[in-house]
């Protein structure tokens, strides 16, 4: 009996976790919901969790609920197919008839307005032996082109019919379905759930321990047993309050931000803010290069992006301390650094290796950033209005950079400076946050002086080095010169990025 008993707990508990991870939207303004709903009366068979959003939020004016129905499985044993979804138990309903029958009541009861109905479950789709799965989009679990598209005798085609004969469905209506029908599958373990709403609640300000976690289950278990209907901002911080969730003054807050050039990546945390930049560069779907399809992307669409999350974390919490994740280019990361800047206030953690290293971190003593060719420089073309800095980690980069600043069109270069850590270069150069620290502040001193010197009013920037180097770097990099010319290695020599100033 106990063996019976213990998943179905464990389903609740998961069950409460996805709900209160929506539950603390309301908490994030620019998220503009309004109301949620927890085992919505309202909601037929897919009612664990409804959101609601304000008019006007872009959300509302286009979707009129987004409903959630969550499944919850102790092991892997199984998996979801195009067969599971349309299981029938003795002479009950198939999950797909469940979402179809819901779909046309709130369709009947809001005419006019759409809706979106979400499958969220810890089991996968069954990939290898059922060619739906690769009409599934990662990003949002809807059905692609290809679903609709693909010929009767083909695999995809002759699914797509047997559900349709499956729903008694007209074609007309069979579409309109499976355009609202989102298949968000392997979301992850019991344990990944609580660290992302562990995360979310840092984020808004609330205590995030386990002791936390185990009271706002107790919290949805208590609303769903008295059936509370609407769940406003209003109740919520009401709720709070009572049960002391809200985080010490002197609390820590944390903001998460996920950048991407190259390709998706699982990461520890579960983002706040998204900078997917892949769709601007150049590669396959999977791994994007170095390129831009368009140059002046890096500073039209790029650094803007950059720039409006920095103000959305400005206008939307107090937090100071900005959590990094991502796959993405070495400028990406200066950029970010930079932004995100030690004189605005801010304090970031990155993901080296297996590591967090943070821009707070105590220096290395006795670690310093050294000039390989003094203080001044090399004179490249006296007179020039820029300057340039090669800072080398991973390896030297100095003849590369000599080379290309000598015939770097755009302007001409006067002088160029060349720096290192004062240890051997390589992938283990930097072994910690504090060198990382202890560098970013000696390529900043050496850098101040160089540039005065010279009456430089831009500064050709190149690195070679691990990405916590760029971001650090970056991070310092306020009060060196008016502008500073990000340049990167493309495979094909060096160009320009980012402008920053």
């Amino acid at each position: 009996m106990a063996n019976q008993v213990i998943p179905r707990l464990n389903g609740d508990e998961y069950q409460h976790l996805y709900s209160w991870w929506h539950v603390l939207s309301l908490l994030r303004r620019r998220e503009h919901v309004t109301r949620v709903r927890v085992e919505d009366a309202d909601g037929g068979s897919v009612d664990d969790v409804t959101v609601h959003y304000e008019p006007g939020s872009g959300k509302a004016e286009e979707f009129y609920h987004y409903f959630f129905q969550v499944k919850y499985h102790e092991n892997q044993a199984q998996h979801y197919s195009s067969e599971k979804l349309q299981e029938r138990k003795g002479n009950g309903t198939s999950l797909l008839e469940k979402f179809f029958s819901t779909w046309k009541r709130l369709g009947s009861e809001h005419p006019g307005k759409q809706i979106k109905l979400y499958l969220v479950s810890n089991w996968s789709w069954t990939r290898e032996s059922d060619k739906l799965g690769q009409c599934l989009n990662n990003q949002d679990g809807k059905l692609s082109e290809e679903f609709f598209e693909s010929g009767t005798k083909s695999d995809i085609g002759k699914i797509r019919d047997e559900w349709r004969r499956h729903l008694a469905a007209t074609p007309q209506e069979f579409r309109a379905f499976i355009e609202t029908l989102h298949l968000q599958l392997g979301e992850g373990s019991f344990r990944q759930l609580q660290q992302m709403v562990s995360d979310r609640m840092e984020h808004v300000g609330l205590q995030y321990d386990q002791n936390a976690l185990a009271v706002a289950v107790d919290i949805i278990r208590i609303w769903i047993r008295t059936k509370q209907a609407d769940i406003t901002v209003d109740l919520l911080e009401q709720v709070l309050k009572e049960r002391s969730l809200y985080l010490p003054a002197d609390g820590e807050r944390c903001v998460t931000v996920y950048i991407n050039t190259i390709t998706e990546g699982a990461f520890d945390l579960t983002p706040d803010f998204v900078l997917d930049w892949q769709r601007y560069f150049e590669g396959r779907p999977c791994l994007k290069g170095h390129q831009l399809k368009r140059p002046d992307y890096w500073n039209k669409k790029l650094l803007p992006e950059l720039r409006t999350v920095l103000a959305d974390v400005r206008k939307t919490t107090n937090c100071r301390v900005i959590r990094a994740r991502g796959l993405a280019r070495l400028s990406a990361w200066l950029a970010f650094g930079h932004t995100f800047s030690e004189v605005a206030g801010y304090t970031i953690e990155v993901q080296q290796q297996q590591e967090l290293w943070r821009t707070d971190a105590q220096p290395t003593g006795g670690f310093r950033a050294i000039s390989v060719n003094g203080a001044e420089g090399e004179v490249i073309t006296p007179g020039g209005p820029a300057v340039a800095c090669g800072i080398s980690v991973t390896g030297s980069l100095d003849n590369d950079v000599r080379r290309h600043v000598a015939d770097y069109g755009d302007c001409a270069v006067s002088a160029l400076l060349l720096i290192r850590p004062d240890r051997e270069l390589g992938r283990g150069c930097l072994d910690s946050a504090s060198d990382a620290v202890a560098v970013a502040r000696g390529v900043k001193a050496l850098l101040q002086p160089f540039v005065k010197r010279w009456s430089a009013t831009r500064l050709l920037l190149y690195y070679f080095g691990p990405l916590s180097g760029a971001c650090f770097i970056g991070h310092q990099l306020n009060a060196v010169c008016r502008e500073v010319q990000v340049m990167e290695d493309q495979q094909s020599g060096y160009a320009p990025t980012f402008m920053l100033s």
